[in-house]
C-alpha cells in the first residue's frame, strides 16, 4: 500500500501558505512575533520556516526551553544535594547544564551519585525498591510536565524528595510585556502547554496588552498557518486568541491535569535563567506535601550564582539576540562542551541552531 501523505508536512500546501503570507503581509509593515516553544523553534529551524516568509515577518524565540530557564542556583542545589549523599536522579538534557562552577555530569564523573531516568515514575520506583536511600528528583519542566511530578507525589515512599524548578508559561508571557524592551507584536503560543492550560491564560494576557495570539501544533503547515493567522489578526487589529492546534488543544484544557496541580502546588516568585525573579511564576510544593520538598527536608543554601561570562543566553531567551549574536556560538560554545544552557537541551535555541544551520537563518 502506498505510504498514507502527511497534510501537515505537505510541500505544495506549505508553500501556498507561505504565498498567502507575503499577499497578507504586504503594506503591514514590521511584524515581529515570538513563540515560547522549544519545539516550534526546532520545527521553524529544521523546516526553514523562516527562509519562506517575506522580510517583514520575523519571528523570535523566546523563554519556552524548560532546561535553559533553569537558574544555575538550582544547578547548585542539585550538585549541593548529590554532595550529601543524596540520589540525585534526572532527566538527561539536564546533566550537562552549567552551574556557577560545574554540572551535574562532573558532580557524577567525581562520584556522586547521579542518575538518568526517563519519567519521574522511575525515580519513585528507585525511591521504593531502596528505602535506605534518599532520592530527590530534580522536577523541571513547564504545564507539560509539572502535573506528572504532582501526580507522583500523591502517593510517594518518605524517602522521595522533589528539587521543584518548574515554572508557568503564562507569566513569562506577561513579563516580557510588561517589563521588556522587546517589541512583540503577537505570540506563537506552545500547543504541548496549552492541551494543559487551555486558553483563558493566555486570553488574559491579551485583553491586558492587546496581543494578538495563537496556539499552534507542531508540524510546519501547523507554525505556517498559525503565522498566517498572526498577520491578519495584526492587520485587522484583532486581539484575540486563535486555536490552530485544535485537534489536541481544548478551549478548557485539561481539568484533571490543572486540578492535580493546584492540589499539589501553590504559585511562588522565581527567576529564570537570563530574567530577575518572575512573579508567580514559579511551582513550590504545597505545605501539604512539603515531607518531600528537598529544600525544605536538607535545608539547602547555596551562594549566589553568576552567568558564564560572554554567554548570551539570557538574550537568547528574551529574543533579544539570535545564538548567532553571540561570541561563542560554534566557537567556545558547542554542544560537545556547551558553555550556557541553550547549548546543551534539544530545545534550545543554540543547539537547535548548531545542528541544523549554524546559524545562517539567523544571520
Amino acid at each position: 500500500m502506498p505510504e498514507k501523505k502527511n497534510a501537515y508536512r505537505d510541500r505544495e500546501l506549505a508553500a501556498r501558505i507561505a504565498e498567502k503570507i507575503r499577499a497578507v503581509s504586504r503594506g503591514v509593515g514590521k511584524v515581529r512575533m515570538m513563540h515560547v516553544c522549544g519545539t516550534h523553534e526546532d520545527a521553524i529551524t529544521k523546516a526553514g520556516i523562516r527562509s519562506l516568509l517575506p522580510e517583514n515577518i520575523e519571528i523570535i524565540s523566546g523563554p519556552g526551553c524548560p532546561v535553559c530557564v533553569t537558574t544555575a542556583r538550582e544547578i547548585d542545589e542539585a550538585i549541593a544535594l548529590a554532595g550529601q549523599r543524596v540520589t540525585v536522579t534526572s532527566f538527561g538534557d539536564m546533566l550537562k547544564v552549567p552551574g556557577s562552577a560545574s554540572s551535574l555530569a562532573e558532580a557524577k564523573a567525581s562520584g556522586s551519585d547521579v542518575r538518568i531516568v526517563y519519567s519521574i515514575t522511575d525515580a519513585v520506583d528507585l525511591a521504593r525498591k531502596n528505602p535506605g536511600k534518599e532520592v530527590t528528583h530534580i522536577g523541571i519542566g513547564f504545564e507539560t510536565t509539572a502535573p506528572s511530578t504532582a501526580i507522583a507525589l500523591l502517593d510517594a515512599p518518605d524517602n522521595f524528595f522533589v528539587l521543584s524548578c518548574h515554572r508557568t508559561i503564562p507569566p513569562a508571557m506577561d513579563y516580557l510585556l510588561r517589563e521588556g524592551d522587546n517589541r512583540i507584536d503577537g505570540f506563537i503560543d506552545p500547543g504541548h502547554v496549552s492541551a494543559i492550560i487551555g486558553l483563558e491564560p493566555y486570553k488574559r494576557i491579551s485583553e491586558r496588552y492587546h496581543v494578538p495570539q495563537v496556539v499552534a501544533g507542531f508540524e510546519p503547515v501547523d507554525v505556517l498557518y498559525a503565522i498566517l493567522l498572526l498577520v491578519k489578526m495584526v492587520k485587522d487589529k484583532d486581539c484575540g486568541v486563535r486555536n490552530e492546534y485544535s485537534r489536541v488543544v481544548r478551549d478548557e484544557g485539561n481539568p484533571k491535569a490543572l486540578k492535580a496541580m493546584e492540589n499539589v502546588y501553590e504559585p511562588c516568585d522565581v527567576a529564570w535563567r537570563g530574567f530577575p525573579k518572575i512573579p508567580g511564576s514559579g511551582l513550590a510544593l504545597r505545605d501539604e506535601y512539603g515531607m518531600h520538598d528537598a529544600r525544605k527536608k536538607f535545608r539547602l543554601r547555596v551562594k549566589e550564582s553568576n552567568e558564564p561570562k560572554g554567554c548570551q543566553c539570557g538574550n537568547v531567551l528574551k529574543g533579544k539576540k539570535y545564538p548567532s549574536d553571540c561570541g561563542l556560538f560554534g566557537k567556545r560554545c558547542t554542544p560537545d562542551s556547551p558553555i550556557g544552557p541553550c547549548m546543551v537541551s534539544g530545545e534550545g535555541s543554540c543547539n537547535i541552531a548548531y545542528k541544523y544551520d549554524r546559524g545562517t537563518q539567523h544571520a
